[in-house]
């Protein structure tokens, strides 16, 4: 196929723009560091990034014969994908190329892209940090470039999980509105296989035996009397229950965070939501009409029933909230210039431990002195008991020295424990300790 002309607008979608402006931005910054003379291995870096941004632009275009991308390309991503990732090459490759000052000023967006893409116990992501701090010189440059090659390539993947997850939701919609198509087209030619209708009781759908008598059954189309199982009964109740869903859905939106990825997420969920209430609101009506939920078993007017069929069309949110959480747990793994949206955490800077004091120095080397030939304690021992399981004593016992100088004949104040071994005194305090310390 031959490839689009330069002049070809990108695709009209967010991530097109943005990838478009990216690639010009970063040809500007190629086109002012590279004003002088180069050496061979910058030219051949330059040539690199050239090459790369050459890439993302074609990807971004249009075909002379789309001006949309087809349903292919929109579910594997691969338009997006190769955009992004020439974007992330050609940065990578104008490390070569930039003055130590503009070098310098990138390691803070290094570091952070880290933090956000990986864990912090993550080794790569440790020693990339360590190396950042430590290395200067000629091997900064590298080093640099391994950073940014490592947070990309996690943030690329992150991209993919989202994709697949959107993928799997689309999936899912479509299975559930297959299914339940197949179910309300069969119900619905054959009304008496999945009855949906009631049987009120006398006392509340009747005011005497003759109404009571003639009164056969409470229908979603109908409560006239002897009213039947009809085809739109299912129809009825599957349309309310998506109706619920899409109210569900304005919910779940609401409440998931927005962002900039180029895989919409929030739309695919919102798709499920349909089939998911349709679904839900037939079987809770088969659950009511069955008597599975107690006190439940008659409904008594043809408007309890479409109330009970939109109810559980909302209701299919217990089941779907798996879906919405585990969606935004993806969207705040991404990499964003929200702060607000960011659960990363950046490591601090190590600090050197400080120096011992002289008199630590001393208390470090000098032995434990011997009690029992009655010599002073350096100071009280506090023995913190174990808390972390039930039933363990939560007191707190005090080894106080004994400085009496009486080899241990001192006699305890009222406030003072019994002596113990006579050369040490315990005091044990009731009560459930309180933790030390933050």
């Amino acid at each position: 196929m031959s490839q689009p002309p330069s002049s070809a607008p990108p695709w009209p979608e967010q991530w097109a723009v943005q990838a478009s402006v990216d690639a010009e931005r970063i040809c500007n910054r190629l086109d002012a560091v590279t004003a002088r003379r180069l050496t061979p291995a910058e030219a051949a870096s330059k040539a690199a990034v050239t090459k790369h941004l050459e890439q993302a632009r074609d990807a971004c275009r249009c075909t002379r014969k789309l001006r949309r991308r087809g349903w292919r390309d929109r579910w594997r991503g691969s338009s997006i994908e190769r955009a992004f990732l020439h974007l992330h090459a050609a940065k990578i490759f104008l490390i070569d190329l930039l003055p130590p000052a503009e070098l310098e000023a990138v390691v803070p967006d290094v570091t952070t892209r880290l933090a956000m893409a990986l864990d912090r116990n993550d080794p790569r992501r440790v020693e990339a940090e360590t190396q950042l701090r430590t290395v200067q010189g000629p091997a900064r440059r590298a080093v640099l470039k391994q950073a940014m090659e490592v947070a990309y390539d996690a943030s690329d993947e992150q991209y993919v999980r989202l994709r697949d997850f959107r993928n799997i939701i689309l999936l899912t919609a479509l299975a559930m509105a297959v299914l339940t198509g197949l179910l309300v087209f069969f119900v619905a030619i054959f009304p008496d296989a999945i009855p949906l209708c009631f049987k009120p009781g006398v006392t509340t759908a009747a005011t005497n035996t003759q109404a009571a008598q003639q009164l056969f059954s409470v229908c979603p189309s109908g409560d006239l009397p002897q009213q039947q199982p009809e085809a739109g009964d299912i129809l009825i109740v599957a349309g309310l229950g998506a109706i619920g869903g899409a109210l569900g859905a304005l919910v779940a939106i609401r409440n998931l965070r927005g962002t900039s990825t180029p895989y919409s997420v929030a739309t695919a969920l919102a798709i499920l939501k349909g089939p998911s209430g349709a679904l839900t609101a037939i079987i809770g009506m088969l659950l009511l009409a069955g008597g599975f939920v107690p006190g439940l078993t008659n409904l008594d007017s043809q408007r309890q029933i479409l109330a009970y069929a939109l109810v559980f069309g909302i209701a299919q949110q217990l089941v779907t909230r798996v879906a919405d959480d585990r969606a935004q747990q993806l969207l705040n793994q991404l990499p964003s210039k929200d702060p607000q949206g960011q659960s990363a955490q950046v490591l601090p800077m190590t600090r050197p431990a400080p120096a011992p004091t002289p008199l630590q120095d001393a208390s470090a080397s000098t032995p434990p002195p011997d009690t029992a030939a009655g010599g002073d304690d350096t100071g009280p021992t506090v023995l913190l008991p174990d808390t972390s399981r039930s039933g363990d004593d939560t007191g707190v016992t005090i080894l106080l020295p004994d400085t009496s100088g009486n080899g241990g004949n001192a006699q305890p104040t009222p406030a003072e424990a019994p002596a113990l071994d006579g050369e040490r005194q315990t005091v044990q305090l009731a009560g459930n300790s309180r933790p030390m310390g933050n």
